[in-house]
């Protein structure tokens, strides 16, 4: 299915969707009923405001779209966990540490997981039970399928291609975002609305890039900050996304997101997607409310730099943030497995792992690759890789290797619904280095 992303900042819902039409792009200044900033205070209107713009973007039905919400630093609460060495890893030790060191709202009143990505430090990625929920109230008001909701913030140090300590600043709507990354994520940040001069700019640089350090930090990326220099500090600007549409800078954090999750799927796996944070939510087609299944997952809330007094769009501390990144060591809610439905056929020789997929994108529709790259990977094949083909075409095309045919109907059983035109030969060389080659056309549903 195709994507729709949604961004909500000052009062400004932005709407952007890739199709075949290539990119549209929808916004509308709210009504203070019914959002503050990026609060939804009239969970009714918001999602008729959204219907409202997803049908200037596509005459695809929301019921096959998928929606992408890219979230506001002041929506999330991140932030590095370090624990004495002498206490070991032990969870019961990480969650004493987190109580202690998490200090602006009850542990309840968030949903959050933590990975370890160093010796004795974690990541902690937490965001408020309300914010999650009014999401997904939405969406089904909408009719539309959650698929991530993804801090974009945490994707800059994965955005610039960097491990190493850095400080980026972002100018987004009149607001002010500020961070201190490491290690592919983000250790403390800070965000404001208030007008800051280039002196204010500077000393604050200079105070992140001390924190906690012996060595002061000395590179800055900026976003929306033209001719920004700092004494002193390496300043690069973060550069726009290499797509094939032009589009309005007021759509920036939009596209960024969208090009990261098309050429790195990844994302929607791990802590990035903050869905992964919570029990996966099922869409009832009534007036109810949602029903949850799943395990209960354990709230949790962050704390504050004390500096980060002037950061605050309410005159109060910000919240402290963190980035995912590292290998996986989660503490998420248990999900239900939606890949153990019975087959009809003996296909239980059949270890789809042991199928090597390449995938090509032949609908002209930027992204599909990818996106069918994350579903063939959800379903437990191996993709190992994914290009653009030299041809587009309407159908898509599974080619199999003679002796791997016997895969056809599982794969084919897989993706019925994304694929509903599907072409297949076996004639791929059993040279190749993949045993077969899916070319996605533009009947995809995906």
């Amino acid at each position: 299915m195709q994507d729709v992303y949604l961004s909500l900042n000052n009062n400004i819902l932005r709407l952007t969707h890739i199709g075949k039409e290539g990119l549209k792009t929808y916004s509308s200044q709210l009504d203070g009923e019914i959002v503050t900033d990026t609060k939804i205070s009239d969970i009714t209107r918001y999602a008729d405001e959204v219907k409202k713009g997803i049908s200037t973007l596509t005459k695809t039905s929301p019921s096959k779209l998928n929606l992408i919400v890219v979230t506001e630093p002041e929506d999330t609460i991140l932030r590095f966990i370090m624990i004495n060495k002498r206490d070991g890893d032990k969870q019961e030790q990480l969650l004493k540490d987190m109580k202690a060191k998490i200090t602006e709202a009850p542990l309840e009143e968030l949903y959050f997981s933590y990975q370890k990505i160093a010796p004795f430090l974690y990541q902690f990625v937490g965001v408020r039970k309300p914010y999650m929920d009014n999401l997904l109230e939405v969406a089904t008001a909408v009719g539309i399928s959650l698929k991530s909701v993804v801090p974009w913030l945490l994707l800059m140090p994965k955005y610039v291609g960097t491990n190493d300590p850095a400080v980026f600043i972002c100018r987004v709507d009149g607001s002010h975002a500020m961070a201190l990354s490491e290690l592919n994520g983000i250790f403390y940040s800070g965000v404001s609305n208030k007008k800051i001069t280039a002196d204010q700019l500077e000393s604050f640089v200079g105070e992140l890039s001390l924190y906690k350090k012996k060595t002061p930090v000395k590179k800055v990326y900026t976003l929306n900050y033209q001719d920004f220099d700092v004494k002193g500090f390496d300043v690069s600007e973060i550069g726009l996304p290499p797509v094939n549409n032009e589009f309005d800078e007021e759509f920036k954090i939009n596209m960024l997101v969208n090009y990261m999750m098309d050429t790195d799927p990844d994302v929607n796996g791990c802590q990035m997607n903050l869905l992964n944070l919570m029990p996966l939510p099922e869409i009832v087609k009534t007036n109810k409310s949602l029903v949850y299944v799943g395990a209960a997952s354990i709230l949790v809330v962050a704390g504050v730099l004390s500096f980060f007094l002037f950061f605050n769009k309410n005159g109060q501390n910000s919240n402290s943030q963190i980035a995912s990144g590292g290998d996986q060591n989660n503490v998420l809610s248990e999900q239900t497995s939606q890949n153990n439905l019975p087959v009809e056929q003996p296909v239980q020789e059949l270890k789809k792992a042991d199928l090597k997929i390449m995938v090509l994108n032949g609908s002209g529709v930027n992204g599909l690759a990818a996106r069918t790259k994350t579903l063939l990977e959800g379903k437990g094949y191996v993709v190992v890789d994914i290009d653009t083909a030299d041809e587009t075409r309407d159908t898509t095309l599974m080619r199999f290797k003679k002796d791997k045919l016997t895969f056809k109907e599982l794969i084919q059983g897989d993706t019925k619904e994304e694929f509903p035109e599907i072409t297949v030969e076996d004639t791929l060389a059993d040279t190749e280095a993949y045993d077969v080659l899916i070319v996605a056309g533009s009947t995809a549903e995906l």
